[in-house]
């Protein structure tokens, strides 16, 4: 069941979302080029979190797929992945950009990077996590060659596609619009766009 329209998260910006168990979120590629770095966090108790080592381990593999549980550090389902209309893989290796990234880019240091957006998204729901757990990056395509090397791609995925995320126990779902503009993680433009969200039954 549906709560409400679509709300928009801004190319380069994130939103911060409280999920009660057994409900659900939407997020929606709406260009279909856009990564969106994903974190989640268990809403009583702030040390619990998703965690995409815990996850590989628990599934093992590389990559998430629609049906599989997303674990936490304690190996606690906090999110299933419930539809995926892209069937594409969601990197689980690479940590959030920061702005030592993009200083090893060349960048200002004002850049916008997705380490500050889930800080700044928390903060708006006066949550102020202590450390930034890697995430997982929905529809960035991060291809393992010959077993050993990694390499960034443009997405694979398709205007509008979506995924629905349920949330197995209490939590805060943070979603970052990835503002990389260097790689092409978000498409040969290299140019970061808004995405939408839903919250659901």
């Amino acid at each position: 069941m549906h709560l409400g329209t679509l709300s928009e998260i801004p190319g380069g910006g994130s939103v911060a979302v409280f999920v009660k168990a057994g409900h659900a979120v939407k997020v929606v590629n709406t260009p279909g080029t856009q990564t969106v770095d994903t974190w989640c966090i268990a809403a009583d108790d702030m040390t619990e979190y998703l965690s995409v080592e815990h996850t590989r381990r628990m599934l093992s593999r590389l990559f998430p797929r629609a049906g599989d549980s997303l674990y936490s550090n304690r190996r606690n389902v906090l999110l299933k992945i419930e539809r995926d209309t892209s069937g594409c893989n969601h990197d689980m290796l690479l940590a959030c950009c920061d702005h030592w990234l993009y200083a090893f880019y060349g960048c200002p240091r004002d850049h916008r990077n997705c380490r500050d957006n889930f800080f700044e998204a928390l903060a708006r729901l006066n949550i102020r996590p202590e450390v930034v757990p890697n995430p997982i990056n929905f529809w960035m395509n991060v291809p393992v060659e010959n077993n050993e090397r990694i390499d960034l791609h443009e997405p694979a995925s398709r205007p509008g596609d979506f995924l629905v995320l349920r949330a197995s126990m209490d939590c805060f779902v943070v979603f970052s619009a990835c503002p990389m503009d260097i790689t092409p993680v978000n498409g040969a433009g290299g140019t970061p766009r808004a995405v939408h969200y839903e919250e659901m039954e």
